[in-house]
């Protein structure tokens, strides 16, 4: 024992004596104010990150320590990376985890100038198939809206193996923007006060984003997959242009490019050559693959105005009905292709984490009676939809029905499909078919983390509204507009399970869990409703 102690002491010794060596770093005071994270886990690496808040603009070099224990008296792999004002002084390092820990629960953290960043704890995916995975995902985390408390749930729930997040992970609105009006009152007023357009202005606002403290605690315990959507970059979101943004905001391209460059500063996610192109996949065992894409940046085409079909007040549905099945790009050729490639049938699942819903979605025609006045001005339009079994959101795969078909087509061969979505602060369930009445597979919608949901909108009628969705859309197993929170799929080999798991209140720190039915999902087969 003696010996081993020794030993021990004698490494901890040679690891320090080392760091002193390669920091060199002249002993500015620095701090690790933005926490830890982890992300994009494949069989062998895992994405570690950090960021160092100094004073200076000099750069400066920061050792990261992998363990098997959270004390770190075992360290199984290390190493000295650089950063700098380029960079944000954010941190990121593509660790390669020795094959002997994949699949088990892993340490880590950063030392710079003889401090120490929080330890993470994280995990590569694993090789072989385990009884049970489990994957949270969720989606649109707005900080003034409220407080973050279903990330908290989720950092608490050891039964999670990995987090999904579809999108929306920051906004881009100024102080007194979307849903901020209990911001100062909740002492979560946004940083910078202007809209998001500068790469200054997007690093502040990743920045802000990472001193909640709920979510540095999800970083910190579980390892996360992201993708963006538009709020990443401003709302609706295109190729060339998005709806949010306008002349005066200078060009398009550049705002683009900063929002860009700042994502990847601040999100432990693997960077490509290609930065524009995010999609990419994981697999565990045999069990599942998850592919991971882009319904927003890099192809999507300009979305359908539904304002333009008004004259007078009145709507032309079938000049619409006619424009919206024109050929309209959404994934694009390029990532269709990857999508063939890379699909296996090997795979008892095929999951898609992309961020808008793909299942056909009809205003209720009880919509129509609404008092007008209780629903906000930009709402009036769409109401004159309720009932005419036609899409109304045109930023979803309902504005790109042709896109949508060709994505069905190539997917259709896998074993078993279930689809992915965040965008629309509500929860979803359905079944998917394509316009021969093929299943297709199952949808899960995931509701918001903080934005605002129909309940914000319409109040106690919103469960109302949610009955009247189930009655008129066939397909639909499952709708709350109530409730904000995440979703947790449960996979093994015969079968996976969906389950909503809310927050009472965004409000309040005080809150309570609330827990939806739960529905089981059977190989290649449709959800029966009332299941």
């Amino acid at each position: 024992m003696q010996r081993r102690s020794f030993l021990k002491f004698f490494t901890f010794l040679l690891t320090s004596l080392s760091f002193k060596v390669s920091s060199n770093n002249n002993n500015e005071k620095i701090s690790f104010n933005h926490g830890v994270a982890s992300g994009d886990p494949t069989n062998t690496n895992v994405i570690i990150w950090t960021r160092v808040t100094k004073v200076s603009n000099k750069s400066i070099n920061v050792n990261w320590e992998i363990s098997d224990d959270i004390n770190f008296l075992k360290i199984i792999h290390s190493g000295t990376t650089k950063t700098s004002a380029h960079k944000d002084f954010t941190v990121k390092v593509d660790a390669k985890i020795p094959k002997k820990y994949n699949g088990t629960q892993i340490f880590y953290r950063f030392i710079c100038n003889n401090n120490f960043s929080p330890v993470g704890s994280t995990i590569t995916l694993p090789i072989y198939n385990p009884h049970l995975f489990n994957i949270a995902f969720c989606s649109c985390s707005n900080y003034p809206a409220g407080f973050f408390n279903a990330y908290k749930e989720m950092a608490k729930n050891k039964e999670i193996d990995l987090v999904l997040h579809l999108g929306d992970y920051l906004y881009e609105y100024e102080k007194n923007g979307y849903a901020s009006e209990n911001s100062n009152e909740l002492n979560r007023v946004s940083i910078p006060s202007n809209e998001l357009i500068s790469l200054k202005d997007y690093r502040l606002r990743h920045a802000q984003y990472k001193t909640d403290q709920d979510l540095q605690l999800l970083h910190k315990n579980k390892p996360m997959i992201v993708v963006w959507d538009d709020h990443e970059f401003t709302n609706n979101t295109w190729k060339s242009g998005a709806e949010n943004h306008s002349i005066n905001e200078g060009n398009f391209l550049s705002r683009k490019i900063n929002a860009l460059k700042a994502y990847y500063e601040w999100m432990p996610i693997r960077e490509s050559n290609n930065k524009t192109n995010i999609w990419r996949s994981f697999e565990v065992g045999n069990l599942f693959q998850l592919l991971m894409l882009d319904t927003r940046l890099i192809s999507r085409d300009k979305q359908l105005d539904i304002n333009d079909f008004f004259a007078d007040g009145v709507f032309d549905y079938e000049s619409y009905e006619k424009d919206l099945n024109k050929p309209r790009k959404l994934l694009g050729n390029k990532q269709f292709s990857w999508v063939k490639n890379t699909l296996d049938k090997k795979y008892k699942w095929s999951i898609f984490g992309q961020q808008i819903l793909i299942g056909p979605q009809y205003l209720p025609d009880a919509l129509k009676k609404i008092d007008k006045s209780s629903v906000p001005e930009y709402m009036h339009i769409y109401l004159q939809l309720a009932g005419k079994k036609l899409p109304w959101n045109t930023d979803q795969w309902d504005g790109y029905p042709k896109e949508r078909e060709k994505f069905y087509k190539i997917i259709q061969n896998s074993q078993s499909n279930i689809i992915l979505a965040g965008d629309t602060h509500s929860s979803w369930l359905s079944n998917l078919y394509d316009v021969k009445e093929n299943f297709i597979g199952i949808e899960i919608g995931a509701p918001s983390i903080s934005s605002p949901n129909g309940v914000d909108l319409f109040g106690d009628y919103a469960n109302q509204i949610d009955n009247q969705y189930l009655d008129e859309n066939d397909n639909l197993i499952y709708t709350n507009s109530s409730f904000k929170g995440y979703a947790l799929l449960s996979l093994n080999k015969e079968s996976a399970r969906v389950v909503y798991k809310y927050v009472s209140t965004v409000k309040s720190t005080d809150y309570k869990n609330i827990e939806s039915p739960t529905f089981d999902i059977k190989h290649n087969q449709p959800i029966k409703i009332g299941a």
